[in-house]
Parts: C-alpha cells; sequence; structure tokens
C-alpha cells in the first residue's frame, strides 16, 4: 500500500507502525494540522455529499457521505507540486476580503463551505449559487482533486462509530398500509437496502438491511424516517449478544 507508506514518512512516528501498515483514523488526522477544507452538503436531487480536507504536507482525506463513487474515509498524498500551488492560490486569493456567506438565488442547489487554515486564523466561506468567481474557481480546483483517482479506502471504524448492541446496517421500519415494501426499496437503491423479513406476518413492521459502507447508518436511518410513508424507524439491536429480530 504504497499511499499508506508514504503517509508514514508525513505523519511521523507515533501516529502508526510503518510495520502494520494500519489503516488510518480520525484519531490519526486529529494529529495532522489543516490547510484547506471543503464540505458539499445535500441538496434536494441526489448531489453528492461529502468533505474534502488537505493537511500540512499534502496529505489529502475524503469523507464520502451520500451520491458519491467512494464512501467512507478515503486517504491520498497529493503530488508535491500539486499541494504547493493550491496553497500558493488560496493564499494568493485573500480570502478574508470575502464576505462568511453569500445568499442563494436557487435554493435548492447545494451549499458549498470552503475553510483555509492559516496559522492560528481561519477564514470559511459558505455558499450556493451567486459566490464570486475567484470562490467557484477555488471549488473547482477542489473538486477536481475530490475526483482524481489514487484514494485508498481507510477503516470505518468499529460497527460504524454506533454503539456495541446497535445493528448498524439494519433498520426496523413500520411501514404504513399504502406502501408495498418490495417497491418501496427501489428509491433506496443505491444504499442496496433489501427486505431481511416481515416481523411477523400480519405485522406493520419490517426489517431491512442496507449498506453502511455506502452511507452512514445515522443518514440512512433519518432519510429513511424522512419518507412519507414510513410511520417510524429504528436501528435493529442485539439483546444479550443475539439480534432482537432474529
Amino acid at each position: 500500500m504504497r499511499v499508506l507508506h508514504l503517509l508514514i514518512l508525513v505523519l511521523g512516528a507515533g501516529i502508526f507502525m510503518a510495520s502494520t501498515c494500519r489503516p488510518l483514523t480520525n484519531k490519526d488526522l486529529d494529529k495532522l494540522t489543516p490547510r484547506i477544507q471543503m464540505e458539499k452538503g445535500p441538496c434536494f436531487g441526489s448531489c453528492p455529499v461529502y468533505t474534502l480536507t488537505i493537511y500540512e504536507g499534502g496529505v489529502a482525506t475524503y469523507e464520502g457521505q451520500r451520491f458519491t463513487t467512494r464512501q467512507g474515509l478515503h486517504t491520498k498524498l497529493l503530488a508535491t507540486n500539486t499541494y504547493r500551488e493550491l496553497i500558493k492560490t488560496f493564499q494568493s486569493a485573500n480570502l478574508w476580503s470575502y464576505q462568511n456567506a453569500y445568499k442563494a438565488q436557487i435554493p435548492d442547489v447545494a451549499t458549498v463551505t470552503i475553510t483555509y487554515y492559516e496559522g492560528d486564523k481561519s477564514k470559511s466561506i459558505k455558499g450556493k449559487d451567486g459566490r464570486p468567481a475567484k470562490i467557484e474557481e477555488l471549488e473547482k480546483m477542489l473538486t477536481a482533486i475530490a475526483d482524481s483517482g489514487g484514494w485508498e479506502q481507510q477503516a470505518a471504524g468499529e460497527n460504524y462509530g454506533m454503539p456495541p448492541n446497535i445493528i448498524a446496517n439494519e433498520l426496523i421500519v413500520n411501514l404504513s398500509a399504502e406502501a408495498d415494501p418490495n417497491v418501496w426499496i427501489i428509491q433506496f437503491a443505491k444504499q442496496d437496502l433489501q427486505i431481511v423479513k416481515r416481523l411477523s406476518p400480519n405485522s406493520p413492521y419490517w426489517l431491512f438491511r442496507f449498506n453502511a459502507d455506502r452511507i452512514g447508518p445515522n443518514e440512512m436511518l433519518e432519510w429513511v424516517r424522512r419518507d412519507p410513508y414510513v410511520l417510524s424507524a429504528e436501528f435493529n439491536q442485539q439483546i444479550n449478544g443475539t439480534p432482537r429480530n432474529d
């Protein structure tokens, strides 16, 4: 894993051992100094939702959340000239002279937040459409990095960061009698939502399983709960080590 070996040189001893080449975690990244971050939020369609962070020295992380080809935490090491040119462009942009937020004219497009760190200072600029041309130019540079190749997936974290009694990729959903579960799940095809079983022959409660590598468990639960045919939804849980609805 070439990228991880390079990351070892950048991160230094004490973050993780070269002999194990274990994947990076958020705890490792907390020891790095961020320089640039771009957060792309949701829209009313299928806009990619992710966070791109560039750290001192060129370590980059991509955390895909929704409607992205890469889900979860990914890392890469930027080429030296790419990193230097990026920092130079941000320094010359004088972001301190811009507003912190720009009012949107088109409300259903994604909100983009770009943050630049310089020493003890930081500047965040948030907006949708209607931002200054220079800010949109910086966004294009960062988007090009996010869309580039060479990313390596890192550990998703134990149980996707959920409590140990929670089955992070299973939901118990109380569906309206008007909904056909086989049709209802089609809208969640990208999350690979599948019917596990009906909890009892005439019960409105269904057990579903989804791919937690494609979407975070809490995000999936929130999304399902917003559906008009869903009366309630919760994670399946283990009781004494056994799934509650096994």
